[in-house]
C-alpha cells in the first residue's frame, strides 16, 4: 500500500527516537519489507546524526523536515535542513584509520550510499535537500 508523509523535527538529539519510530510506524502502514526497513532505518539514523552533529555553527533552534514517499517499486526518504551547505553526493575518500569516525562526510555518509540504490543532493535557496531511494527489486 502507498504511504507518504513529513515530520518536522527540531535539532535535538533526542528527535532521533522519534524519527525511528516515525518511519518504523509509516514503513509498517506500507507493509514493507524488512531488508528494505532495516536499510532506511539505518540511512535515517546516519543522516540525522550527520545533520545534528555538523549542520549548525549556531546554538539556535533549527527545524529539519524529513519526508518519505513509499510505493511498490521504491521508497523515497528525503532531507530538508538549513544547515551549512554539504553535499555528500561528492567523492570522498575513506579516512585513515586513526581518524575519527565523526567527521562530516565521512564513514556514516559512505555506508548511506550503500545502502541506497539512489543518492542525490542539491541546495534550494539556503536548504539542504537530501534524496534516498531505495528500490524493492535490490532487497
Amino acid at each position: 500500500m502507498p504511504v507518504a508523509g513529513t515530520l518536522t523535527l527540531d535539532n535535538e538529539p533526542l528527535e532521533l527516537g522519534r524519527a525511528a519510530e516515525w518511519l518504523d510506524e509509516r514503513l509498517g502502514e506500507a507493509g514493507t519489507p524488512p531488508r528494505m526497513v532495516a536499510a532506511l532505518q539505518v540511512a535515517l539514523e546516519e543522516v540525522l546524526n550527520n545533520i545534528l552533529s555538523h549542520a549548525y555553527a549556531d546554538p539556535d533552534p533549527h527545524k529539519i523536515e524529513v519526508r518519505l514517499n513509499v510505493d511498490a517499486a521504491a521508497a523515497t526518504l528525503e532531507f530538508l535542513d538549513d544547515g551549512v551547505p554539504f553535499d555528500p553526493t561528492q567523492p570522498r575518500s575513506v579516512p585513515p584509520a586513526d581518524d575519527t569516525m565523526d567527521e562530516m562526510g565521512g564513514l556514516g555518509i559512505l555506508f548511506v550510499h550503500r545502502l541506497m540504490d539512489e543518492v542525490a543532493f542539491e541546495r534550494v535557496g539556503e536548504r539542504n535537500h537530501l534524496t534516498l531511494r531505495k528500490f524493492a527489486s535490490s532487497c
